[in-house]
């Protein structure tokens, strides 16, 4: 019965082009669409500094993708980063890491952004002021629950219907995107750019308005654009050929999604000037579909942005409602057994999904509080929770070195006896190694580890974060006395 049950969670319901949809989805929110304006006030105007802004931001994303495709190489079991950490940290910290990726990450991630889905369906349908001035919060979560509730419905009864819905919704995020960047090119290349294309240029001359190195820190919010990357391998056990095709996904999308922004920034900088976006804000977008369509285009930056959304919902609910059922195969999660039962009828872990939406109502609960009572200015619990969790990954990056060396305890021996012979050789390609050279074993970990510690670090340091941050500390706390005390 019970290899029934893992039979029917390592079906191979997705292909590579899920994953790197799913990758490319979930980094792919809304905030990019009205970011280029934030860039360039940072950087007093400077496209230039702009684009190497969006490239520090993203080492976190490139170089941890790049660390990552490592372990992907080397296991397909359930949970993903779950069982790297199990396989290759010390027991408590592993605990804390899975603990911390599955209870408290991703259910504050869900809580957010399917408030966020509301956010753009009032914007959308003109709902914000239809239920009283003073509501508006509070339908903004009514619609966000019920897309969610709606989500995971359909990613438990049809996992493969969830999986089309996020190729499409990253298809139509992506396009906006793209067509900003091409539009640029062809503005500039047709000579029409006049003094904006100068003005981007010769952008890096009005920077020494910008204060030392003060741009350089504003690179740390412009990294929550690149989030979430990692939950791609929550699905490594239903994804074809998945020692091959994490670790392509891993490798690729990070550079797909910084090479997207990079188009839209320098496109958007472009067309309309650098002192335009500045001056425009969050009407950027608006304002340069209204002079390429008319007036009435002026609307398409919020439908884009709800769909942006909606897949980036999609793509975390994909992962998350699997992390209770991944725990739960350790013993890590309370009322083990029937958490890890998978309904033959449905090929999925029913009970794990029942505890994934349960956790995220929770933290739906904390965000509402959070908010009302304004306990983190300018902000919302899920920049508490990415941060945390960028800190906890370096954990997982400074082992590659040490891993592709064979200095990680039992792995050389493990792969020798798996490989069926006594060659290193035979070891290396058995368990993931082969091929792994000093930049992806070594440079990239070191490059991802300090990239986390500056993003994650800069986060924290903010007012409001460290007393969630204590409130994290606590829960684990919980958890590990609760563990101690279940294996008496």
């Amino acid at each position: 019965m019970a290899e029934n049950q893992t039979d029917a969670m390592h079906e191979k319901r997705y292909s590579l082009v899920t994953a790197l949809c799913m990758i490319i989805g979930i980094c792919i929110g809304s905030g990019i669409y009205f970011k280029a304006d934030n860039v360039l006030i940072a950087t007093g105007g400077s496209v230039v500094l702009g684009v190497a802004m969006f490239c520090i931001a993203s080492m976190v994303i490139v170089f941890g993708g790049l660390t990552l495709s490592v372990y992907a190489a080397r296991s397909e079991a359930a949970g993903g980063l779950l069982s790297y950490a199990d396989t290759y940290l010390p027991k408590p910290l592993a605990r804390a890491f899975n603990w911390n990726f599955a209870i408290l990450y991703l259910p504050a991630i869900s809580a957010v952004l399917s408030w966020v889905v509301g956010v753009y369906f009032c914007m959308v349908f003109g709902l914000d002021g239809a239920f009283g001035k003073g509501n508006a919060f509070a339908v903004q979560m009514v619609f966000g629950l019920v897309f969610f509730l709606l989500c995971s419905l359909w990613n438990v009864y049809a996992p493969k219907l969830s999986g089309y819905f996020q190729n499409a919704t990253t298809l139509i995020k992506v396009l906006p995107l793209v067509a900003v960047g091409v539009a640029g090119i062809a503005y500039g290349a047709m000579g029409e750019a006049g003094a904006a294309v100068g003005e981007a240029v010769a952008g890096s001359a009005s920077a020494s308005g910008v204060d030392g190195l003060a741009w350089f820190a504003a690179a740390a919010p412009i990294a929550f654009s690149f989030d979430g990357w990692a939950m791609s391998t929550g699905i490594a056990p239903e994804l074809r050929d998945s020692r091959r095709n994490l670790p392509r996904a891993l490798v690729a999308a990070p550079l797909v999604v910084l090479a997207l922004y990079l188009s839209y920034f320098v496109g958007l900088s472009t067309v309309l000037g650098p002192q335009t976006v500045m001056s425009a804000g969050d009407r950027s977008l608006g304002l340069f579909f209204s002079s390429l369509f008319g007036p009435g285009a002026a609307m398409l930056p919020n439908v884009i942005a709800l769909v942006s959304v909606m897949g980036s919902v999609n793509g975390v609910v994909l992962s998350m409602l699997r992390m209770p059922y991944a725990l739960a195969q350790r013993g890590d999660f309370p009322f083990a057994e029937r958490v890890a039962h998978v309904s033959p009828r449905v090929g999925f872990p029913v009970w794990s999904a029942v505890a994934g939406v349960a956790m995220t109502l929770a933290w739906m609960a904390v965000h509402v509080v959070a908010m009302t009572g304004d306990l983190i200015p300018n902000g919302d619990i899920s920049e508490v929770s990415v941060a945390f969790n960028m800190v906890l990954f370096c954990a997982l990056f400074v082992r590659v070195p040490a891993l592709r060396r064979g200095r990680v305890a039992g792995e050389v021996d493990g792969a020798v006896a798996a490989a069926g012979s006594g060659s290193a050789a035979a070891a290396g390609e058995a368990d993931g190694t082969a091929g792994v050279g000093a930049f992806r074993g070594v440079v990239a970990p070191v490059l991802a580890t300090v990239g986390s510690l500056f993003v994650g670090g800069s986060a924290l340091m903010s007012p409001g974060r460290w007393e969630f941050v204590a409130v994290y500390l606590v829960l684990l706390a919980a958890l590990f006395i609760w563990r101690r005390h279940r294996e008496r």
